[in-house]
């Protein structure tokens, strides 16, 4: 391209040269011309000072001898000059007919001049000076005459060189302005063919490029210059291709990586060792794209490396009782450097390893070690294309150290398994114990409930045989009848206990369900000394069953009204945070010491001795559980408590189910 465009410049320069050589030309022709018209210009001048020189002396020649006329010295000047000026005309170069005129006109001057002398020098009669005068007179008008023909005559040739000069210069205008024209018009023709071969390949460069930019790697462009856009194209064209080759080498890697990565997680997403083995094999065929994959590990009861099941590529009787001696096997793991390795399918070590196996084209054999102890290996046979590389080999042994991973996983799960199995039949033991000893206590708490009032009634029983008054005896009815009554309302409270009563979900406006709790309770604190705050936010309304929340609050109330014997003050407070409402009941109290409220939800466990049974609040919080829900207590000695009870204001589809 360099020595086109050299070319193209020259070419331009040469025809500028060229236009300028014409131009020189064409100027030189129209100086050469018009210096000829200065020249035909100068001598018209000359004979237009003949004819002013003619007529000067014809003038002096008629008025000499008058006051008008000149002195005779002055007229001499004049013929003089006269003389000089046909002289000066005679040696011009004029054509054949002014050459002839000329000459006729020096001869009249020269006559002229001798009768003009003769006039002068004659000073005879008067007759004869009139006539010398008259015969100069009319030497000079002859003279005059010829010199003014003479004047038109070469006047009329001065226009037409005039004419042809000025034609000449029209001609060389336009043949400077058409040469200018022509040069441009080449030099334009030249530059867009120029640019068009410039840009053509860099367009298709840019269409390569863009190409490429798209995807399209590899994508190559018509080398057959033999400019520099060709060489440009040429290494364009290798590095498509180079791009082409890396993205594909890139892309094996990747694909290799991808496939190694899912094997190594489903490695550790299994946790039998034939799952494992299974993973391995198939695993190997995918990513290395081999035709068989087989694993042979060590079994230590039978001292030999027998085949692992699955295989791939193999049936299960291709590889039934395939096995090798461990001799064997150690001495080609120590021939290896204990490295993997790649076998020639003709070496006797490749045949003594395969002598089930025939069509082996090329055998890679990796190590399979756990904690550093040779466990086995792994052949891969047959992979597409050129065989096995050094990359193949640490892509499977990294793959062979990821299966001695996941195989150690496994034993671990299994021992695992079997600790967690024991572990789980001694925690059945030891839930059992626990079961035995709840109902233990259960039974004791219960005997102990219903055995006081049971005393009282078999003691007033006993009483009531050696009395016999009928008001005594009425009066032991009385206290054996409420001893009964007491010991019925224990059996039913355990029986509300024990027994799962379903919700009966509806729409609840809890600040309503207080009030109407407060009402019952309000004849039990009537003149006790106890006042009543409230301080309810505005609440939604809440997913709740309305009867069982009830029993939850009266709970509450009724113990914070029995914990302020002396008086005090009863807060109920409402709010709403989040999605859920808050409920907190409030005593000035006795409080609770800390080594109580651990146990105050604990079936059966009061502080009220003979007044409670102990079920209250464990059956409330049950209650509360099952709305989703719980409480939480707070309480200072002295200073007295307060419980918090959170409820959802949605309950799930869970919670609501029975």
């Amino acid at each position: 391209m360099r020595k086109k465009i050299t070319q193209y410049l020259l070419t331009i320069f040469l025809l500028f040269a060229l236009s300028g050589g014409i131009a020189i030309t064409a100027l030189s022709q129209v100086t050469k011309d018009l210096n000829s018209l200065i020249t035909l210009h100068k001598v018209e001048i000359i004979r237009q000072n003949l004819v002013i020189n003619l007529q000067t002396v014809q003038t002096n020649l008629y008025t000499i001898g008058t006051s008008f006329g000149p002195d005779l010295d002055v007229i001499v000047d004049n013929v003089n000059s006269l003389d000089k000026a046909i002289t000066s005309c005679t040696g011009c170069h004029h054509s054949a007919a002014l050459t002839k005129k000329l000459t006729r006109l020096k001869k009249f001057t020269e006559k002229y001049k001798e009768a003009l002398s003769a006039f002068i020098t004659t000073t005879a009669n008067p007759e004869r000076v009139k006539r010398l005068q008259m015969a100069t007179a009319e030497i000079g008008e002859m003279l005059l005459q010829s010199t003014r023909e003479m004047a038109f005559i070469t006047n009329q040739k001065l226009k037409e060189k005039s004419a042809t000069a000025l034609r000449e210069v029209e001609r060389i205008k336009w043949i400077l302005l058409a040469s200018l024209l022509g040069i441009m018009l080449t030099g334009c023709i030249i530059a867009v063919n120029l640019t068009s071969e410039i840009l053509k390949p860099i367009r298709e460069l840019s269409d390569a490029a863009r190409e490429v930019a798209s995807g399209n790697l590899g994508y190559t462009i018509d080398t057959s210059d033999t400019t520099e856009f060709g060489h440009l194209a040429r290494v364009f064209n290798e590095m498509s291709l180079s791009l082409k080759e890396s993205h594909e080498r890139s892309m094996k890697y990747m694909m290799r990586l991808s496939g190694l990565y899912r094997l190594t997680l489903s490695f550790h997403m299994v946790t039998n060792e034939q799952d494992i083995i299974r993973e391995l094999v198939f695993g190997v065929a995918e990513i290395i794209k081999a035709e068989k994959v087989l694993v042979f590990l060590y079994n230590k009861e039978k001292d030999r490396y027998f085949s692992a099941f699955p295989a791939y590529g193999f049936t299960d009787g291709d590889i039934e009782n395939w096995s090798y001696e461990p001799s064997f096997i150690n001495s080609i793991y120590l021939k290896s450097n204990k490295r993997s390795m790649i076998i020639h399918p003709e070496d006797r070590m490749a045949k003594q390893l395969l002598f089930r196996a025939t069509g082996v084209r090329n055998l890679a054999v990796i190590w399979l070690k756990q904690k550093g102890v040779l466990t086995g290996f792994l052949l891969s046979i047959n992979k597409e294309g050129e065989g096995f590389t050094e990359e193949d080999i640490r892509l499977l042994s990294i793959i062979a150290n990821n299966f001695s991973v996941a195989m150690d996983n496994a034993q671990l799960y299994r021992d695992l398994h079997t600790q967690m199995q024991k572990l789980k039949d001694t925690q059945e033991q030891l839930v059992q114990a626990a079961k035995l000893a709840a109902i233990g206590e259960l039974a004791a708490n219960i005997a102990h409930e219903i055995n006081n009032p049971l005393t009282s009634v078999l003691g007033y029983a006993e009483l009531m045989r050696e009395e016999e008054d009928i008001e005594s005896i009425m009066r032991d009815l009385e206290i054996i009848e409420s001893e009964s009554l007491r010991a019925r309302d224990i059996v039913q409270q355990l029986l509300e206990f024990s027994r799962k009563w379903p919700l009966k979900i509806g729409k609840v406006d809890v600040n309503r369900l207080l009030k109407d709790v407060m009402d019952l309770v309000s004849i039990n604190i009537k003149n006790s000394g106890i006042d009543i705050t409230t301080d309810f936010s505005d609440l939604p309304e809440i997913n709740a069953d309305a009867n069982q929340l009830k029993q939850v609050f009266l709970n509450l109330i009724n113990n914070a009204i029995q914990a302020m014997p002396e008086g005090g003050t009863l807060s109920l407070r409402t709010a709403k945070v989040d999605n859920s409402v808050i409920i907190e009941v409030s005593d000035t109290g006795t409080g609770i010491p800390d080594n109580v409220a651990q146990k105050i939800f604990e079936p059966f466990f009061t502080t009220k001795r003979d007044k409670g049974t102990g079920l209250g609040l464990p059956i409330s919080y049950r209650i509360i559980k099952k709305h989703g829900g719980k409480i939480e207590v707070k309480s200072r000695v002295e200073r007295g408590t307060t419980f918090r009870v959170i409820l959802p204001v949605r309950m799930s589809s869970l919670q609501i189910s029975p």
